[in-house]
């Protein structure tokens, strides 16, 4: 069976970075299907890219290795984790990225490390890529590492943005329920209560609130960016009355 791997992180495509991550996995494993999610998250964003993974996985064929690397922390003494949800493999930073998925069937930390040289600002591909590797050239696709009874978790269940799209939709982490009980909701000085169906009900550049393709609720624009117009970012808290 062709070995599927997702990759998420913030590298962008200016520069070569995936390109090598990439050039490690496909040296170990010629037929991997690497798949990528984004690498257009805003650097060292979190919280942002643990959202779109979590929201990504599961489109996945079960067995998928899902790498993520956004590690402001690199270089330092944070852990690498690997972890398994719903049949799929996880492997990224203990930083808090797999907040979204937690509970989590198993994670373990890793302290192997691959032989030869590693460079203390490119765990991604000196660290992480050869551990897809391994994991995925050994039998029945093994998690690496010890238990983890306590990994780096961040609080995502307060109602917040947890994404800023391409377009400036402003993504909530509030289920679509409310929306159907005509809330109230405020997000810094602005009160927003307009709720649409479709972005062509809302007059051209003013702000609604519709149920996004996650079934959250984002804050949008017709043809404008809510976001700059809201002067949101990921991370800032949202009140739901």
């Amino acid at each position: 069976m062709m070995s599927v791997v997702t990759f998420l992180s913030d590298f962008g495509l200016k520069d070569a970075y995936v390109a090598q991550v990439k050039a490690v996995i496909l040296s170990g494993i010629p037929d991997a299907r690497i798949i990528d999610i984004t690498h257009d998250i805003a650097p060292f964003i979190i919280i942002s890219a643990g959202w779109l993974l979590a929201k990504s996985f599961r489109f996945f064929p079960p067995s998928t290795v899902h790498l993520v690397v956004v590690d402001p922390g690199v270089g330092t003494g944070r852990a690498i984790l690997t972890m398994r949800k719903e049949e799929h493999v996880f492997v990224g930073p203990d930083n808090g990225i797999f907040s979204f998925l937690y509970p989590a069937d198993d994670v373990r930390e890793v302290t192997w490390r691959p032989e030869g040289a590693v460079s203390s600002t490119f765990h991604g591909r000196d660290i992480f890529a050869p551990l897809v590797v391994k994991m995925l050239t050994g039998h029945g696709l093994p998690m690496q590492g010890m238990p983890k009874a306590d990994p780096v978790s961040l609080d995502v269940k307060s109602p917040m943005v947890v994404h800023i799209d391409t377009f400036g939709n402003v993504i909530t982490n509030i289920g679509c329920d409310h929306l159907r009980q005509r809330c109230l909701i405020s997000i810094g000085e602005k009160d927003i209560d307009h709720v649409v169906h479709s972005f062509a009900e809302i007059p051209q550049g003013k702000i609604g609130l519709i149920c996004g393709s996650a079934s959250t609720v984002e804050i949008v624009a017709n043809q404008a960016n809510a976001a700059v117009i809201l002067g949101a970012e990921v991370g800032m808290s949202i009140s739901v009355h």
